[in-house]
């Protein structure tokens, strides 16, 4: 099991109150699920044999009771479902259904009996965390339909389900979100009291891990826990059904960017404000960074923890209401002179997670009000602690993605080795035995062009391959880089011109470089191919040399559509490939490795709509 995956089962319920440091983990493999909403994970009826740990998402269970009523219980992240079965050596009792695109681990009864014995709080984990479904009184109703004989038992669930999803505003906004406020409110700082906010007292979460849903509301209705009275006496109910819209919509999405967008769109619509940013904390670089627009292109921005009103925030966990900027020494006006934006006052508040560490700093700019007050802060505290569940869920899941991207990779090259590789070597050599008969001349011209193309199939694959592979081998020599280049230009021709491009040289001094022709060749095509790829129109691609103390450079120059400086960072992952319809997303990483493999580096600087440099740079031999 991967870390992402053996990070996501230490944080799910299986595992509450169980002591992590002294489990064994490494006998666990797990299985990785990705579910889309509305999909059937497994049917009443089916053979038990594992249990299903929800990463992010949401899986409904659906029974039919007695009576033909359908009954439902919602399951999310963190949570974990199917265990009661598979240890009574039933079938399945109820039909799965993800309501939202849902990510799953799932585990086998031995796995699940290896971490038993280990440690028994888990077994009183599984007693306690499902109803006996197989007898389900509290499994909550769902509305009702007649359907016609001849539908049979599954459509029944099917329909009922939708008719049920129908309802979302309802099910959603009574049955789980004001919940989630109830258990934020109820760690609102004593600080609002100093300003004349009454707090009600409610039961104490602080030494609980927030969930989206609690064993509590599993087993009845939230409805029957929920005293609105008591919320409306700090809260009116316009302000109470504001925040469960704005939950709603800070989970809504699991991508990082929507998420992102979406916490600093609540916030702003929450405190009134103009403008917002969401800074993130990165402990490693013990920087806050964020994604701006300037001149209508999204770009990362970073500031040291510490540095300007966010950083300090970030560094103290201080809320700032300041209703002059200009008179406060911490404030940085160089974005305002950069944009012409006027910042006359800001609300700075810190996101903290559920062990109250500082996680992400939101920042609000200009309240449309005049000033921010007490009231904006107590709707922030109001969503914080969900605003820090939604950036760690978004985190996770960018990690998952990552991680099944390198599964891909690996599959990627498995498939490229043992299915492409040899049919295609083996393709070449017919291709060359032809060519050494005597053939008439219109035939000798068409192996000729079906050698060439060949040729740099089969040059691609093994480089693909052995990129992902990690069997590279160099058959290293000293050769004029000058020469070297020359005949590449030649090689490449063909290709250039049927992209309607044009490669110029202007090649300075002459030296000697310690590289293998034809791994290199592959780096070089790579970087002229996606230069071509640049200019959709055709046009010229520039190659140059310059000597550097005892580095020589080589440095690809297009007039092309450029790189996004949000984009560029993603350049060399692999299988990254945003806007390219004919790419594999593997080039530039096998270049980068190749080069780096000859103890170069190459970087890449790029304007959108103006051009991009590629610079490889090696040693002089």
């Amino acid at each position: 099991m991967d870390k992402v995956s053996i990070s996501a089962l230490q944080n799910n319920n299986l595992l509450k109150n169980a002591d992590i440091s002294r489990l064994n983990l490494e006998k666990i493999t797990g299985k990785l699920h990705t579910i889309n909403g509305g999909e059937v994970l497994y049917r009443e009826g089916d053979k038990a044999n594992s249990v299903f740990l929800i990463v992010n998402g949401e899986i409904n269970l659906l029974k039919k009771d007695k009576k033909s009523k359908s009954n439902s219980i919602v399951y999310a992240d963190n949570e974990f479902f199917g265990a009661k079965e598979l240890f009574k050596n039933v079938n399945r009792c109820s039909t799965s259904v993800s309501l939202t695109d849902t990510y799953l681990i799932e585990l086998s009864k031995e796995e699940i009996d290896y971490l038993i014995k280990q440690d028994e709080k888990i077994a009183s984990n599984i007693e306690d965390n499902e109803l006996d479904i197989e007898y389900s009184p509290k499994f909550s109703p769902l509305i009702e339909n007649n359907f016609d004989d001849e539908f049979d038992e599954e459509s029944e669930l099917l329909e009922d389900f939708v008719n049920q999803y129908n309802i979302d505003e309802i099910i959603k906004s009574i049955d789980k979100q004001e919940k989630i406020i109830i258990d934020n409110l109820s760690q609102i700082d004593k600080k609002d009291e100093e300003s004349g906010i009454n707090h009600k007292e409610t039961s104490d979460n602080n030494n609980k891990s927030f969930k989206l849903n609690e064993n509590s509301q599993r087993k009845e209705r939230p409805m029957d826990t929920l005293d609105i009275k008591t919320e409306k006496e700090f809260m009116t109910a316009d302000q109470f059904e504001m925040i469960v819209k704005a939950l709603q919509l800070v989970n809504a999405n699991v991508k990082q960017d929507d998420v992102l967008k979406n916490i600093v769109d609540v916030a702003i619509n929450l405190t009134n404000a103009d403008r917002g940013t969401l800074y993130l904390v990165d402990s490693e670089k013990n920087e806050i960074w964020s994604k701006v627009l300037v001149a209508h292109e999204i770009e990362e921005i970073r500031l040291k923890i510490g540095e300007g009103l966010a950083g300090y925030c970030a560094q103290t966990g201080e809320i700032l209401n300041i209703n002059d900027v200009k008179i406060d020494d911490r404030f940085d006006g160089s974005f305002d002179k950069i944009t012409g934006y006027n910042t006359k006052n800001m609300l700075v508040f810190p996101i903290k997670d559920k062990q109250e560490k500082i996680v992400g700093v939101l920042q609000l700019l200009n309240s449309l009000k005049g000033q921010f007050t007490d009231q904006e802060k107590m709707f922030l505290n109001a969503i914080s602690l969900n605003v820090a569940f939604a950036l760690e869920n978004a985190a996770l899941v960018e990690q998952l993605v990552k991680t099944e991207r390198n599964k891909s990779l690996g599959k990627m090259g498995n498939f490229i080795a043992y299915d492409l590789k040899k049919p295609i070597l083996v393709s070449k050599r017919y291709a060359e035995h032809l060519n050494k008969k005597d053939l008439p001349i219109d035939v000798k011209q068409v192996v000729n062009l079906m050698l060439e193309q060949l040729n740099q199939v089969a040059s691609q694959v093994v480089a693909a391959a052995d990129y992902t592979e990690g069997t590279t081998i160099l058959r290293r020599q000293p050769i004029s880089l000058n020469d070297t280049l020359q005949e590449f230009a030649i090689e490449i021709h063909n290709f250039v011109r049927t992209k309607n491009c044009k490669v110029e040289y202007g090649l300075g001094e002459d030296v000697n470089v310690y590289i293998d022709k034809k791994e290199f060749y592959q780096s070089y095509f790579n970087i002229i191919k996606n230069a071509c790829e640049a200019l959709p129109e055709g046009g010229n691609i520039f190659v140059t040399t310059e000597k550097n103390e005892d580095r020589i450079e080589i440095n690809f120059e297009d007039h092309g559509i450029g790189i996004s400086n949000i984009d560029l960072k993603h350049v060399f992952e692999p299988l990254w490939t945003k806007n390219k319809i004919n790419n594999s997303g593997l080039g530039l990483s096998i270049s980068q490795k190749i080069i780096e493999d000859h103890d170069g580096s190459i970087t890449i600087k790029s304007e959108k709509n103006v051009g991009t440099n590629v610079i490889i740079s090696l040693p002089i031999h």
